[in-house]
């Protein structure tokens, strides 16, 4: 009915002249109208799925098979299964007794079948998990009884397909992969998987005995059942409660936001927010760009979608009364690139934050990333050219997948590391060469000079201090498949130790300035098939530990989310399932903060693919580590720095167990999809007692240490401000 609503309005704008649109939302409209709910579009399943029936009505009668295949993958991708199924059903009869009018080609008429089991897998998942969904349950494996289908028929058909397929050929891993899935849904795993295909329990087994995650977002009404998306995790107004806003890549949904009312229950303010028309976005970052302090959003949208992806970003202004303002066009944002990836930081160190946005290019359809240096006026300025971050030309584009900064060498100037996603490209490290003698910044690509040179095919991607020695390491998560339509194969391949020629992932260890690939000595190298990705301390430990949202555009595709627990920086351990994350829906953004302000991390995860009938509901795991470990929480707020500290360093050294000890933290939201809270909560494992606070701050140079500070404690630092604010935050009882 939305979609319906949605395409009806775009009838009534047809009308209506598109020159000349000077409002967001008008741009929005015509965006969706002509770039996104078009027949082109793969991901249009409705729109494509009315466009092949057409077709069928019209043309010979020995061709309508074919176009009754596409529009039943079309329905199928649409989530409308049963009347795929029907059209499935009558095409494999047909095919079967030779009864079909137009002869298919071979490709076409052996994905009948597949195509069916996958159909009837859907089924089960409709009936059972959306409409009798348990969020402790549901789609995460091992599947426990509570998440046992109750209408079995859409597991049974499946398991009668994929046995049948798999009896034609042993290696048909995507069929094994989902006959294991369909038995789990039976409660019939692993006893009823019959032994050659089995894929055994231990192949799912953790590393690390974790605390189990509890997903409580249904109790929250912060469950919303979308499509892939944006997430940020932040106090919004100012009331240190985190507020919660989500946002869907369709254009035909809006940008959720939910405010923390403090007693356990949230509140959807969207419409009062004036969100209502802000629609799109797969992915968002907050930062305060205005230093007003209250924290602003952009949201970042066309990604995916080659030459229809001139979609235009957004700058949503807080205005600090519970609204936000759409000041894209007036603040000098406005362009029509293919992205989901941006940074904020103060480049410049002149005490505003500036933005670097990393767009998808390809060969013929070049989109250069952008630089937009904060004028402090409320305005940017596109500094692309002159800084030297074009990035993408026609003789070498690059398909940006995920930015991060970071200060990699020490010297005060916040650098940017870009993951690209082409298995014949690098990765790319532009270091920051400070002013020159008219006072403008310029970058210098440096990667292959400080050891990250290599080939790689890669999507999210951090900086962060894993191992607590004072400099900035970065991940990268591989993102290449072996010959194959998905990347199931690659990751059974993996569970039964077969080798596989997936993409692994990347863990550069950071050695005064120069990078190393300890990615094999932590355990890292391991495929990390990851869209949304972050990092947090699961356990307070003071050691960050990251999730991984995993997935991919394929329908069939259902792979589980991993997660990894650092070992005191010694190495990783998986710890998937003890912590009951092995959710099989796709994922993307990723936040940690503490979202009931009892001192631990939880985990905000935007579930939902590509296609209008992927959609899941959202995430919420709340931390059960909350009195195993002490930790601290600080906010700091910039006068000379940036007001939002964005890029700020703290350095806490405790004394735990008789020694000293010391953990970093750098401000930011995290990893490249996803906003974790700006407010920096670190545990700091048995420490006795908090020696000293250092903070550094971004920009100004400033650095300030605090001392006599107690454990397990909120505070707010206000730069140039000698003493520390207590807050006295109380736990929420969710």
């Amino acid at each position: 009915m939305k979609y319906i609503l949605f395409i009806a309005l775009f009838s009534v704008l047809v009308f209506v002249s598109c020159d000349d649109k000077e409002t967001m939302p008008d741009l929005l409209e015509e965006t969706a109208k002509n770039q996104f709910f078009v027949p082109e579009n793969i991901y249009a399943s409705s729109v494509r799925a009315a466009y092949f029936d057409s077709l069928s009505q019209v043309a010979p009668k020995n061709q309508k098979e074919r176009y009754n295949l596409k529009k039943a993958r079309a329905l199928l991708y649409a989530g409308k299964t049963k009347e795929a199924i029907t059209i499935l059903e009558n095409l494999r009869e047909a095919s079967s007794g030779g009864l079909l009018l137009y002869k298919l080609e071979a490709q076409e008429e052996e994905s009948i079948g597949p195509l069916l089991a996958l159909a009837y897998m859907r089924l089960g998942e409709q009936q059972n998990c959306i409409h009798h969904h348990d969020a402790s349950a549901s789609c995460i494996i091992p599947i426990n009884p509570k998440g046992f289908h109750q209408v079995p028929k859409g597991s049974r058909n499946a398991i009668k397909l994929y046995e049948e397929f798999l009896r034609q050929n042993s290696h048909d891993y995507n069929s094994r992969w989902l006959l294991n899935i369909a038995y789990m849904t039976l409660g019939e795993y692993p006893e009823g998987v019959p032994e050659k295909w089995l894929i055994p329990e231990s192949a799912f087994e953790s590393d690390y005995t974790l605390k189990k995650f509890k997903d409580i977002a249904p109790k929250l009404s912060l469950n919303v059942n979308e499509l892939s998306g944006g997430g940020i995790v932040d106090d919004f107004n100012n009331d240190h409660l985190l507020d919660v806003l989500v946002s869907s890549w369709s254009p035909a949904d809006n940008l959720r936001y939910f405010e923390n009312n403090g007693d356990g229950t949230f509140t959807e303010k969207t419409e009062t927010a004036g969100l209502e028309l802000v629609t799109g976005g797969l992915n968002m970052v907050q930062g305060d760009y205005n230093n007003d302090g209250f924290l602003d959003v952009f949201v970042m949208r066309g990604a995916w979608m080659g030459t229809l992806g001139k979609h235009p970003n957004s700058l949503l202004k807080n205005n600090g009364d519970g609204t936000f303002t759409d000041v894209t066009i007036e603040a000098g944002l406005l362009s029509f690139h293919p992205t989901q990836t941006a940074t904020w930081a103060d480049f410049d160190n002149d005490g505003w934050v500036d933005l670097f946005i990393g767009n998808e290019s390809e060969k013929n359809n070049i989109h250069t990333s952008e630089f937009y240096k904060n004028n402090g006026d409320g305005t940017f300025s596109n500094l692309t050219s002159r800084a030297g971050l074009t990035v993408s030309t026609e003789n070498e584009p690059y398909y940006v997948k995920g930015v991060t900064s970071g200060d990699y060498n020490n010297d005060g100037w916040m650098d940017i590391y870009i993951s690209t996603l082409q298995a014949t490209s690098k990765n790319l490290l532009f270091l920051n060469n400070g002013p020159d003698d008219k006072g403008n910044i310029s970058f210098k690509e440096a990667g292959a000079e400080v050891g990250l040179g290599e080939q790689i095919s890669s999507f999210p991607t951090w900086s962060f201090d894993y191992n607590n020695d004072g400099w900035m390491d970065i991940f990268v998560a591989g993102y290449r498949k072996s010959n194959s339509y998905t990347i199931v194969p690659d990751i059974i391949k993996e569970y039964l130790g077969e080798r596989n020629n997936a993409e692994t992932m990347r863990l550069y260890e950071n050695n005064k300035g120069t990078f190393t690939d300890v990615s094999a000595e932590v355990g890292l190298d391991k495929i990390g098939y990851a869209m949304g990705a972050n990092y947090g301390d699961l356990d307070n430990d003071g050691y960050p530990d990251f999730y991984l949202s995993t997935g991919e555009v394929s329908y069939e595709s259902i792979i589980p989310n991993r997660v990894f627990r650092n070992n005191s920086g010694k190495d990783f351990q998986d710890v998937t399932t003890a912590g009951g994350f092995g959710h099989i829906q796709k994922g993307h953004a990723v936040s940690f903060s503490d979202i009931d302000n009892d001192g631990d991390q939880d985990i905000h995860v935007v579930m939902g693919g590509a296609f209008e009938g992927d959609k899941f509901f959202n995430s919420l795991y709340q931390n059960p580590y909350e009195a195993e470990n002490n930790w601290i929480s600080v906010k700091l707020e910039g006068t000379e720095a940036n007001r939002a500290a964005i890029g700020s360093k703290i350095e806490v050294t405790v004394i735990e167990d008789g020694r000293k000890r010391s953990i970093f933290h750098t401000v930011s939201s995290g990893g490249s999809f996803g906003g974790s809270t700006l407010r920096a909560q670190m545990g700091l494992g048995k420490a006795s007692e908090i020696q000293e606070i250092i903070i550094k701050w971004a920009g100004s140079d400033n650095s300030q240490v605090f001392k006599k500070l107690k454990l397990n404690t909120f505070y707010k630092i206000i730069e140039n401000k000698a003493e520390a604010e207590e807050l006295n935050l109380k736990t929420i009882s969710l």
